[in-house]
């Protein structure tokens, strides 16, 4: 039962981890290491950082401050509080990760505002106050910033029964629209078409007889296409999953970078439309794989028209330049664009 003096204890305790944090705090970032928070052994992602966005600087120093709220959890006010708590208590760990260096990505505002929408009214129920280091004014909108919610976690293998038949896989600005939700009922088509089930067939070999593309690790290339997500994998299977759409399975070693999605090191799929895959893939093998995401539906995606070349170490520190300089283009036109709406013209 979630009492208000059980509460009080652990909020002591966290005024004394909040004292040890002045004495320890580290200088400087610091390397990744696993998640030891036993209420943050089921998050998506295991590597962390300190120190977290409430200046702990190490884990055992915010195990004291993340235990108070254990039995607020226990009572599943929010199925996004755990989430919410990690996110701030064991921040993920991006030191690799391309565009962020060791900056700590903070949860996102809509997450805050979900697990405190649900589970506020039942601290008030003891006198409890949400806590002012908790709160979500402060912390970024999705397309405003870069924050971290559960939607943002690369989906995994799709669950048997689930059928993707209907989804477009297009990336780039496609993928920011509607184009992977299922319309409404009122809008559906009124023909007697209905999605084939799943076939999950597994292949040996699922490359295309001729692809239209084969790009190298080019500089133009690299500005014109802007690749969301650069990855070094290695190719585990290949499934063919409905009649028009299959994945690949890919053993992620190393993320360069990310966009909308933050890809987990291990087992990920990349999807592909159609009966085979192009660029050329096979089984056993290390690549660098350039290409999209599908924000809509959390997936990495496969196209012709990715770059994808065997494993080279010696490309990685290019890359990175060159999307440094991408981002940094982005970011002008997206505040040209911010400052410069353009005008609505009437029509005489």
């Amino acid at each position: 039962m979630f009492s208000s003096a059980s509460y009080v204890s652990r909020v002591v305790c966290y005024l004394v981890g909040l004292s040890l944090v002045a004495v320890v705090l580290t200088e400087g970032g610091s390397m990744c290491e696993p998640i030891r928070l036993p209420m943050c052994s089921s998050l998506p992602y295991n590597k962390t950082r300190m120190p977290n966005l409430l200046d702990h600087s190490t884990q055992e120093n915010a195990l004291l401050a993340i235990e108070q709220f254990e039995e607020l959890v226990g009572t599943n006010c929010s199925d996004v509080l755990v989430f919410f708590l990690c996110a701030m208590y064991a921040p993920i760990c991006t030191y690799n990760f391309g565009p962020f260096g060791s900056e700590t990505i903070p949860p996102c505002k809509s997450v805050c505002l979900q697990a405190k929408a649900g589970c506020e009214p039942v601290m008030n129920r003891y006198n409890i106050p949400w806590p002012k280091y908790l709160a979500c004014r402060d912390l970024p909108v999705y397309d405003q910033g870069v924050c971290i919610s559960p939607a943002a976690i690369v989906d995994t293998m799709p669950d048997e029964g689930e059928c993707m038949e209907g989804d477009d896989l297009s990336p780039t600005e496609d993928n920011n629209s509607q184009s992977g939700d299922t319309l409404p009922s009122d809008t559906q088509p009124s023909s007697s078409y209905t999605e084939p089930p799943p076939l999950w067939l597994p292949r040996e070999t699922a490359n295309c007889g001729e692809c239209p593309y084969n790009y190298a690790v080019d500089r133009d290339i690299f500005f014109e296409k802007e690749y969301e997500y650069i990855i070094r994998a290695r190719v585990d299977s290949f499934m063919q999953y409905t009649s028009r759409l299959m994945f690949t399975t890919v053993i992620v070693q190393e993320v360069i970078k990310f966009s909308g999605l933050i890809i987990p090191e291990g087992e990920v799929q990349l999807f592909s439309r159609g009966t085979c895959v192009c660029p050329h893939l096979t089984a056993g093998r290390d690549y660098l794989v350039l290409c999209y995401e599908d924000l809509n539906a959390g997936r990495l995606l496969l196209e012709p028209d990715c770059t994808v070349v065997p494993w080279n170490s010696k490309k990685i520190k290019r890359l990175r330049k060159w999307d440094n300089i991408l981002r940094r283009e982005q970011r002008r036109r997206y505040e040209r664009k911010r400052r410069n709406p353009r005008p609505n013209r009437r029509r005489v």
